[in-house]
């Protein structure tokens, strides 16, 4: 049974989780600090992280920051909790290596499935580097950058994951569906808006003309694709 880290400090919210996750056939442990929960991590080396924004002492934006900067951690998968529900605060999180964000409230099914779809996710990592598109575009696995055009670009973990799901067909189409199950599984709710800002932002990183891309292609009411780079 893997081990899901628990980092809240309400005991009652962090009850919650503790029984919708070993309910689900999870182990748990339970920080109720950031810097308990970096002691935990270290010691457990869990197989996903469920950190709270709102942390005494060490916040969860600074103990994500941490732990994706040490070597023996940064591949660790992170899901950030948080009432915190506006754009930047979501944008926040994933630029500092989150792998996905939850806002408060949130029903057990979709912990759950987002929970399930992170470590399905982590699962498909830790093999060695890739090479698309003639060499053009090369993914870094485990650390969330692309090598694009002579350049080295850092992504969030969803936007990595859209690229190398579309990278993984160049040329051909991928349903928005498989993408939004991707990343945030089968908890019965609509991402699709989720989807499209994660795929404006890699246009914004990639693109040379974001308001109009010729590399990463919409296929309207359909999905997207990735088209031969220009050289």
């Amino acid at each position: 049974m893997e081990i899901i880290q628990i980092v809240e400090d309400d005991p009652d919210q962090a009850s919650l989780l503790d029984h919708v996750l070993r309910k689900a056939r999870y182990r748990t442990n339970v920080a109720y600090s950031g810097e308990m929960a970096e002691r935990d991590i270290r010691r457990l080396k869990p197989a996903l992280v469920l950190l709270d924004v709102m942390l005494p002492g060490v916040d969860g934006y600074e103990l994500c920051k941490r732990l994706r900067q040490d070597h023996e951690t940064q591949t660790i998968p992170i899901i950030m909790i948080t009432a915190l529900g506006t754009a930047e605060h979501r944008v926040a999180g994933l630029e500092l290596g989150a792998d996905d964000y939850i806002t408060k409230p949130f029903s057990p099914q979709e912990m759950v499935s987002r929970v399930k779809a992170v470590l399905r996710r982590a699962r498909l990592r830790g093999q060695s580097e890739e090479s698309y598109m003639d060499g053009a575009l090369i993914l870094k696995e485990n650390r969330f950058i692309v090598a694009y055009r002579g350049r080295t670009v850092p992504l969030s973990g969803p936007e990595w994951w859209i690229l190398r799901c579309l990278a993984d067909r160049p040329g051909q189409v991928v349903p928005r569906e498989e993408l939004i199950s991707l990343l945030w599984g089968e908890d019965g709710l609509v991402h699709e808006h989720e989807l499209y800002r994660h795929v404006r932002a890699l246009r914004d990183k990639l693109e040379d003309d974001p308001v109009n891309p010729m590399f990463i292609v919409t296929i309207p009411n359909v999905g997207y694709r990735l088209a031969p780079l220009r050289q």
